[in-house]
């Protein structure tokens, strides 16, 4: 621009005005600099910025020593600024050495109470943080934060420069909490892009900056703290950042996914429908706009395939698990080994796989997913953020390989995952109960194996602490209840411990019947066997306690037969044909012929009979 040319040109007649040896050569080859600078910003000629640098070093050199104008620590601030932008645009750490040291000494020479200390302080604080960033040196970091506290302090409220301070800690403090994984941290962050979004009102050209950053912090504090106001608040500022950045805006793609995010996030705490459909809309938008090369494209991938695959589990359409699995494929090729984003691509991963497993019964999908969870949790040692992730992932994994070979060693390794799992999981939060749940579940498994008392009654507790977790209506209550009924008191009852008590026989087939319905409703809307599987077995349970002469055993035999024929119908196998009939025959022998039941047990047992012959 004109202005920015005018302004070095008068400038470098200036400094011709003022030959080497002249007394104010100083100021006019700093203000040149200064000039020069100013235009590279504007126009990124990287000529200017190497000019600015060579003139402040001269000027640098024509003042010794500070004087009563801290002309010094002036030129020593403005060089390590200049060496500081040199670095961003080329990324020659020694830029980045030097202006760090040169920082140190202008600050010395601005000692507490001297006009322009904030100035120094903020400098140094992000180069600092820029210095942590390439090499992850947790003492810069540290550092970082405390000069960019002291810095705020000297800029108080009202303060022109406070704004800029503002942001440059919550950067910090928002990198703290990525490697450490402080809430504390998080918290302060959002109260700071509070502060910010204050400053920057309606009108202001910068105000959607701040709204889709404090939305996202806000988003991340709920995964935390699990406190779904945030979530909620960090919706509606996502909707009012994405209205002011429209089709075409070059930042509009980071609003759709962070707002999918959170609707995802959503779905996962009320299960609304229309929370996934519109989560899964506005990523296929998001990723549209980052097309192979873009540097998002592996974050819009995953995230829109974590959908699909939470539909798949809705609705139970295959074509939705297949594409989700194609996309975390793509996803794990854009993010390598040593990518800070590769566990989690490969825990979704294995989570497709494993969900392909159930649904179609494939081995080898089931084996993949074993060996990527244990890929991931490579990848995240002890005190990584996503351990206990990791951890559950591939106990999951590896106690389903354990129904299938009965290998006790997978059983082991499982139990022994899930406990510092669970440990790691604060009270409260979602994944709590279903921590439990797995864990209840492998110890159930070991009991039956090997028989010791003691992992009975730890899954017991661990079965009844998750049930308190999944309050009726909760949708995992029917699965939680598999603690209480089979791993409890069915499995006492069966061995003949208060098998006299007939309020917890009541409850215990209570229990099992609502347990057996809700696999038998799973397999009928998802069609996924496992469900069928899970709702036989209990339903065998349940017949355990109507024997001969019970009023009810002819409901219990219908609805195993049912089951066995449904079965039958998936994965033909006579003997499941042979006992559905045999079941059904004795329920009509039960039933009165004036009784409803009766007429829909003939027309079941005629079915059957027809498919048999």
């Amino acid at each position: 621009m004109a202005s920015t040319d005018d302004d070095v040109s008068r400038k470098r007649e200036e400094l011709e005005r003022c030959p080497p040896g002249n007394d104010g050569r100083d100021v006019a080859l700093f203000y040149l600099a200064d000039a020069l600078r100013e235009r590279f910003l504007e126009k990124g000629e990287i000529d200017d910025l190497n000019e600015a640098i060579m003139l402040h070093r001269d000027a640098l050199e024509l003042r010794p020593v500070e004087n009563e104008k801290y002309d010094r620590s002036t030129s020593l601030n403005d060089l390590a600024v200049c060496l500081s932008h040199r670095y961003v645009k080329l990324g020659a750490v020694d830029d980045l050495e030097e202006a760090i040291t040169l920082g140190r000494e202008a600050l010395q020479l601005r000692s507490p109470g001297c006009p322009g200390r904030a100035m120094c302080l903020s400098n140094l604080g992000s180069d600092l943080q820029r210095r942590f960033t390439k090499k992850a040196d947790s003492c810069d970091l540290e550092e970082a934060i405390q000069l960019h506290r002291a810095a705020l302090e000297l800029r108080p409220p009202g303060h022109r420069q406070r704004y800029f301070t503002l942001s440059a800690l919550a950067f910090s403090l928002s990198d703290r909490y990525e490697k450490q994984g402080s809430v504390r941290d998080l918290e302060e962050v959002v109260t700071l892009g509070q502060e910010q979004l204050e400053l920057r009102p309606w009108g202001h050209p910068d105000r959607d900056i701040f709204l889709h950053n404090l939305a996202r912090d806000l988003r991340r504090t709920f995964a935390n703290t699990a406190v779904i106001s945030d979530l909620e608040e960090s919706i509606e500022l996502h909707r009012v950042a994405l209205e002011l950045r429209p089709r075409g805006h070059s930042d509009r793609s980071s609003t759709l996914h962070e707002l999918a995010l959170c609707l995802s996030n959503r779905h996962d705490e009320y299960g609304v429908t229309g929370d996934l459909e519109e989560a899964i809309t506005l990523g296929r938008e998001a990723l549209g706009l980052h097309p192979p090369g873009h540097p998002d494209r592996g974050e819009s991938l995953h995230s829109l395939a974590c959908d699909l695959r939470k539909r798949f589990v809705k609705q139970a359409a295959i074509h939705d698990l297949e594409e989700s699995i194609k996309l975390h494929r793509a996803a794990s090729e854009l993010r390598p080994s040593g990518h800070p984003e590769q566990p989690s691509t490969l825990r979704e991963l294995a989570l497709c796989l494993s969900n392909r497993h159930d649904k179609l019964g494939v081995v080898d999908d089931l084996e993949e997913a074993v060996t990527l969870g244990r890929e991931a949790l490579e990848r995240c040692p002890s005190g990584h953020p996503g351990h206990g992730k990791s951890l559950q992932c591939l106990a999951r994994d590896l106690r389903k390989r354990f129904v299938q070979t009965t290998a006790i060693g997978d059983l082991d390794e499982s139990i022994e995952l899930l406990r510092p799992a669970l440990e790691l999981c604060l009270i409260g939060h979602p994944a709590q109960s279903s921590l439990l749940h797995e864990l209840a579940l492998c110890l159930s498994h070991r009991h039956d194996k090997r028989g010791a008392a003691d992992d009975l009654e730890e899954a017991v507790l661990r079965g009844r602490a998750a049930l308190e977790l999944c309050p009726p209506g909760h949708p995992d209550r029917g699965v939680v209840l598999y603690n209480i009924s089979v791993t409890g008191w069915v499995k006492r009852l069966a061995e003949g411990e208060n098998s006299d008590d007939p309020v917890m026989l009541e409850r215990v087939v209570d229990n099992l019947r609502a347990l057996a319905n809700y696999h038998r409703a799973r397999f009928q809307a998802q069609h996924a066997i496992i469900n069928l599987h899970e709702a036989i077995a209990f339903y065998r349970h349940m017949l355990r306690f109507r024997p001969a002469g019970h009023p009810d055993r002819a409901s219990s035999l219908h609805d195993l037969a049912c089951c066995l024929a449904d079965r039958f119908r998936e994965q033909p196998a006579e003997a499941d044909l042979d006992e559905a009939i045999a079941l059904e025959q004795e329920a009509v022998c039960l039933i009165m012929r004036r009784a409803p039941d009766y007429h829909v047990s003939r027309l079941c047992l005629t079915a059957y009979l027809q498919m048999k012959f």
